[in-house]
């Protein structure tokens, strides 16, 4: 990993979070995408354009794939690739003026090299280079002492644990709660700091799944597919963000072929 590379990244990412908290102060021009709890502000796309922009400047070499589709089409993972997220938790953002993160993961020919997730409010910069290590607002992060999906949280989208997708209650039912932020990039963060075990997903985007993806190889998390299945970071995949120690034990689990009944 460049040294100048990532220190001009240190540096984009705290004048677009100031950016974002400044905006805070505004009113925001809000678009629908898909629904009404699926939104786009103008700052999705200023951030993305304003990362875009510094990238093609430093490194025209380089590739980007991000959420606001602000640059070329990429339909192979060789060279250097940006995936980014300008704002996750954009309905957070709107709703709230909370909780939202912006994400920045690097991957050359298919593998991760570096993953950045800021948490904008809290100003809390997670980032993570692979043969490195971890870090916290520059200190060297360590694996939580988690042994066991039964003394631990789960984190995942309400709505998935709620209908049952892929009958993901069964993990719900081995550890002693599941949360949600309303963020993949939060809830990634609570894996990283040990507040939770495992963060399942069956359908991010590459812009949400591909900075904690780097972060979470280069602390030493399991990440892949729920079938053990490596990710790529060209398509919308399901996700598995795990400590090691219970990452077995969460595999076993959402393969398990009976279902009892939920407690009431």
């Amino acid at each position: 990993m460049d040294y100048q590379l990532h220190h001009r990244i240190l540096v984009w990412l705290e004048i677009a979070a100031e950016n974002l908290r400044q905006s805070l102060s505004k009113d925001l021009e809000v678009n629908q995408k898909t629904g009404a709890n699926d939104l786009v502000t103008e700052m999705d796309k200023a951030t993305e354009r304003f990362f875009v922009t510094k990238i093609r400047e430093h490194y025209p070499e380089h590739r980007v794939i991000g959420e606001e589709g602000i640059g070329e089409p990429v339909t192979d993972t060789k060279g250097m690739i940006w995936v980014i997220d300008p704002i996750d938790g954009t309905l957070n953002f709107v709703k709230q003026k909370n909780n939202f993160g912006i994400m920045i993961g690097l991957f050359e020919d298919g593998k991760p090299v570096a993953g950045y997730i800021y948490d904008v409010m809290k100003r809390d910069l997670y980032y993570g280079i692979v043969g490195d290590g971890a870090y916290h607002n520059g200190h060297k992060m360590s694996l939580a002492p988690i042994m066991s999906l039964s003394d631990s949280l789960a984190i995942g989208n309400v709505v998935m644990f709620a209908t049952n997708v892929n009958q993901c209650q069964r993990l719900m039912r081995a550890v002693l709660g599941v949360r949600a932020h309303g963020s993949a990039a939060l809830e990634m963060i609570e894996v990283l700091r040990g507040q939770a075990s495992v963060y399942l997903s069956f359908g991010l985007r590459p812009w949400d799944y591909a900075a904690g993806y780097a972060i979470g190889v280069a602390l030493g998390l399991k990440v892949s597919q729920p079938d053990g299945s490596p990710l790529s970071i060209l398509r919308k995949e399901p996700f598995i963000f795990c400590h090691p120690n219970v990452y077995e034990e969460v595999m076993d689990v959402l393969k398990e072929n009976e279902l009892g009944e939920l407690d009431e």
